[in-house]
């Protein structure tokens, strides 16, 4: 090769070579919790952020009266018990067009049969559960009641690079990110998992927060813990966009390194 040319040469190779590597995945952009090689047996941290979901506005949920006497607890139930509770069992079907829930109305109440209005808005379920025990044992009807409810509302979103994207219904009151990320089958090798994106409305404002699955100080996040409606997203890793399908925008500057490199070694 002329020594003319050798400058030449090694620029063209260097660019074909960043290229390459520009487009590779490495160790570091697919593994969680990178500093955590600590975490062990005989670790363990206090939970500080996890805070019990309360109802709201628009909510729907599930209230099942049941009791010895069933004659009088159907009145106070959408329809007989033994149809609440064959409903109750059925979660996988749970849905908000679920016709046999209750909706927390504009003035944070659901309307039950005998009892009326229950001024749930601002209450866990276990404190919702309370009020409705007491206004039941207040008519007299009943003194050996079962309550049980239950969120048909509680659902989030899990879009981007992900394996299985959409929305689920959580049957319980409480869920993570990483669960919910392991309902979408878990976030694809071409994720960005430094810079996951969940989307929260609160009090008539939406909040914006990023978590970092990288580091084991996302079980501290604020937006580990998920909340009904939540949205989370999932960035695309460069190296995907640049696997995409698009030769005229995405595979132009690798086309012509090639080409300069092997006119270069030909010549």
């Amino acid at each position: 090769m002329n020594n003319k040319n050798k400058p030449i040469y090694n620029f063209f190779l260097f660019s074909l070579l960043m290229i390459f590597f520009s487009s590779c995945l490495t160790y570091k952009d697919i593994v969680n919790f990178q500093d955590g090689s600590s975490l062990g047996v005989g670790i363990s941290d206090s939970v500080i952020n996890h805070h019990e979901v309360r109802l709201k506005t628009d909510d729907i949920v599930q209230v099942i009266i049941t009791s010895f006497n069933k004659e009088e607890a159907e009145r106070f139930n959408l329809l007989n018990s033994q149809q609440s509770q064959q409903n109750f069992n059925q979660l996988s079907n749970a849905s908000i067009s679920d016709p046999f829930g209750y909706r927390v109305d504009s003035k944070g109440n659901i309307e039950l049969p005998v009892i009326g209005a229950c001024q749930v808005a601002g209450l866990t379920l276990e404190e919702s559960k309370e009020l409705i025990f007491k206004k039941i044992t207040a008519t007299g009807y009943l003194k050996d009641l079962v309550i049980q409810i239950r969120f048909l509302s509680f659902r989030i979103t899990v879009l981007g690079e992900v394996t299985n994207p959409g929305t689920y219904t959580i049957p319980s009151q409480k869920i993570t990110l990483l669960e919910a990320l392991g309902l979408a089958h878990d976030a694809t090798l071409f994720s960005k998992r430094d810079n996951i994106l969940v989307v929260r409305e609160s009090n008539g404002k939406r909040n914006y927060g990023r978590v970092n699955l990288k580091s084991k100080e996302v079980f501290q996040s604020p937006y580990y813990y998920l909340q009904p409606n939540d949205l989370i997203y999932v960035e695309p890793h460069k190296s995907k966009i640049l696997s995409a399908p698009d030769p005229a925008s995405r595979y132009v500057s690798t086309v012509i390194a090639l080409v300069s490199l092997m006119f270069l070694i030909i010549k």
